[in-house]
C-alpha cells in the first residue's frame, strides 16, 4: 500500500510537470506562429485574442480597439527576444499602444510590460505604459524613436529616443516643439530643439 501511495505521488508530480511544460511550449509555439504571421503581413484578428491570453493587457485597451486587424507589431532584437506592440487605438492622426518584451529563449516564455518616460508640453516627465505616437526604429531594434504629435498638423510634439537594451526603456535623446501656436511651424521633427535631459522627479501614473 505504501509503495502504491509513492507511485501515485510520483505519477501526479510527473503529470503536473508534463502539463506545465506542454503549456509553456504551447505558448512559445503560438507566439512564434503569431510573430511569423506579422512578419509575413498575414496577421489575423484571432491572433490578438491569443496574445491577450498570454500578455493579459487591460480591458481599457480592448474597449478602444474596433478594427478588422490584429493590431499587433513585433520588433526583433535577437532570434529569441522581441518587443511586441499592442495597438489600443489608431486615433485620428496617431495611435496609442502598449509594449511588452518577449523572451522565447527559455522553456517558459517570459514577458514584461515596458514603461517609458514621456514628456508633456510643459516638458515635465512621467512614467507611462500607454504610449501615444508613432514608432520609428533603428536597424538593430535596440532603439525606439517615438514621435508624439500634439496636433494633427504635425508641427508640434516630441521626438523621443529610447535605448531598449536594458530591462526597461531609457531615454537617450529628446527633441521637442511644445508650442503649437508658434509662427515658425516646422513639420520636420528631426529639426526640433534638442532638450537637456535632467534628473527631474518622475511621477508614475
Amino acid at each position: 500500500m505504501k509503495t502504491l501511495n509513492y507511485y501515485c505521488k510520483y505519477l501526479l508530480l510527473f503529470t503536473i510537470v508534463f502539463v506545465n511544460s506542454a503549456c509553456a511550449d504551447n505558448d512559445s509555439s503560438k507566439l512564434k506562429s503569431i510573430i511569423a504571421n506579422s512578419e509575413s503581413k498575414k496577421s489575423l484578428p484571432s491572433d490578438r485574442a491569443v496574445m491577450r491570453k498570454i500578455l493579459g493587457w487591460p480591458d481599457s485597451c480592448e474597449e478602444t480597439f474596433n478594427f478588422p486587424t490584429s493590431g499587433l507589431k513585433f520588433f526583433k532584437q535577437s532570434n529569441e527576444l522581441y518587443i511586441a506592440q499592442v495597438i489600443c487605438t489608431y486615433g485620428s492622426y496617431q495611435g496609442m499602444s502598449l509594449f511588452y518584451k518577449l523572451d522565447l529563449s527559455k522553456e517558459k516564455v517570459t514577458t514584461q510590460q515596458l514603461k517609458f518616460t514621456v514628456y508633456n508640453q510643459d516638458k515635465k516627465p512621467t512614467i507611462e505604459s500607454s504610449i501615444w505616437g508613432n514608432v520609428l526604429t533603428s536597424s538593430t531594434f535596440d532603439k525606439f524613436t517615438i514621435l508624439n504629435l500634439y496636433s494633427g498638423y504635425g508641427h508640434c510634439g516630441s521626438l523621443t529616443e529610447y535605448d531598449l537594451s536594458g530591462e526597461q526603456p531609457k531615454t537617450t535623446q529628446l527633441k521637442m516643439q511644445p508650442n503649437c501656436d508658434t509662427q515658425n511651424k516646422v513639420r520636420e521633427p528631426e529639426k526640433w530643439h534638442v532638450e537637456k535631459l535632467g534628473s527631474d522627479h518622475l511621477k508614475s501614473r
